[in-house]
């Protein structure tokens, strides 16, 4: 019956979940984990916090499973957790610990599939210019990093980020907007 299982909306696995049936959350685990990981982790910088960050994501979301309302998205429901848990950890932790510089160095922060048609100079200067993004968005204040990760990374829409952060829509562009100038300034500077 597993395979049928997999095959559920998200709704109708909830559903069971509620219902009583725990190995359905396993379902829940293994389609978002990779997701939430990634989100985490361009948050945070630093794999293993975004791993422990995501355990966490995902016992909160078993605790309060029955105050899910199927009327939204429950993958939206599931990112705004994800982000409350790590906007108050970043919040918890040393500003300065929050940088993204940190990553190990096999770590890469992929903005813009590499074009298979480069050269070695610009295959570098690319690498620069990825590291470059990566430091700058860094320096942004953890909101600004949360929206530009899930708007240019996660790729999620207004409406999907709004919800998310419980933000109106309107101060999510703003905001967005806002980062990316700065980001082009840091950007500018840097050059």
């Amino acid at each position: 019956m597993v395979e049928t299982k997999e095959l559920l909306a998200d709704p109708a696995i909830v559903e069971k979940i509620v219902g009583g049936d725990k190995e359905a959350f396993a379902l829940l685990v293994e389609r978002y984990q990779k997701g939430l990981i990634n989100f985490i982790y361009h948050m945070v910088g630093h794999y293993e916090e975004a791993v422990e960050l995501t355990q966490d994501v995902f016992i909160k979301v078993y605790v309060n499973i029955a105050t899910y309302d199927k009327n939204f998205k429950f993958s939206t429901w599931l990112y705004r957790i994800a982000s409350n848990c790590t906007i108050d950890h970043l919040r918890r932790r040393d500003p300065m610990a929050a940088s993204l510089d940190e990553r190990d160095e096999d770590d890469n922060l992929c903005i813009e599939p590499a074009s298979h048609d480069l050269g070695p100079h610009d295959l570098l200067e690319q690498k620069q210019l990825e590291k470059e993004i990566v430091k700058s968005i860094s320096e942004l204040s953890p909101l600004q990093r949360e929206l530009i990760v899930l708007r240019h990374i996660h790729y999620r829409s207004y409406e999907e980020i709004a919800k998310i952060t419980s933000l109106p829509i309107g101060t999510v562009k703003n905001r967005i907007f806002r980062a990316r100038k700065q980001l082009m300034e840091r950007l500018r500077d840097k050059r």
